[in-house]
């Protein structure tokens, strides 16, 4: 038992000091050192965004996340050395196009799954014992990617478990499906849009998520709910209206 301690605590303060790292990195770079450059990139006006009671409440339910996150990881790990998931290592038996094709079928499962927890989390029950503590950030930034209540935390990612106890793909395909994440969470949290203004042009990539995407969630409270991508929130009716005018108005013309 101390063994298993001794493991979750040095993933997790590895998981934690990396990624509060880089969230710091990133905060800095948008908030302070290129402020004024990305002035007119900013989605949300009203807040600043970095606030130090903000900022305490974000990083404290962040870590509370990580320690869910961290121990999934090793109830996964220690399953699969114990041959009772179906992951499967390296590529497997379909190559590089399988595990394009299984990174493919995760992503679509993913935000499907997310999208359906999202809307439950909104109801008003949920929304104010549970996802309000994420909704606390309106003008959002780095730090808000991962500040949820830990119950939430649990019903977002409850897919991963048993999709590796039960479906065989690659483990290398979940593990950077988890890094895929990880970075789209930062992008939809940054509070400036930085993808090019033709990408909603774009047919193929203007189904994608976006950071303005996101803000208008947090800035509106209900719509928007997809994780990747627009494809839910189309086909079930709740786009915020003026998406792509708002995603504009965070392109402004050249001087």
């Amino acid at each position: 038992m101390s063994r298993w301690i001794l493991s979750f605590l040095g993933a997790y303060v590895g998981q934690a000091v990396g990624t509060l790292a880089l969230f710091g990195l990133v905060f800095l770079i948008t908030r302070r050192w290129a402020a004024r450059a990305l002035e007119g990139r900013r989605i949300i006006t009203r807040g600043s965004g970095s606030d130090r009671s903000q900022l305490f409440h974000e990083i404290g339910h962040t870590l509370v996340v990580f320690a869910v996150g961290t121990a999934q990881a090793m109830a996964v790990q220690t399953l699969h050395e114990n041959g009772e998931t179906k992951l499967i290592e390296g590529l497997g038996p379909w190559g590089l196009g399988g595990a394009i094709g299984a990174f493919v079928g995760l992503i679509l499962f993913n935000d499907l799954w997310f999208y359906s927890v999202h809307r439950l989390l909104h109801s008003p029950f949920l929304y104010k014992h549970i996802h309000s503590v994420h909704h606390r950030s309106i003008d959002v930034n780095p730090f808000s990617s991962y500040s949820f209540h830990l119950i939430e935390a649990i019903l977002v990612t409850g897919w991963v478990l048993p999709a590796a106890m039960f479906i065989p793909f690659p483990l290398p395909v979940l593990m950077f499906t988890q890094g895929v994440g990880l970075a789209n969470n930062l992008m939809a949290h940054l509070g400036y849009e930085l993808l090019p203004r033709w990408w909603v042009d774009v047919p193929i990539l203007r189904w994608s998520n976006s950071a303005t995407f996101h803000s208008m969630h947090h800035a509106r409270f209900k719509g928007n709910y997809g994780l990747f991508l627009r494809v839910w929130d189309r086909l079930f009716g709740t786009e915020l209206d003026q998406y792509e005018e708002t995603f504009a108005r965070a392109h402004p013309p050249k001087a």
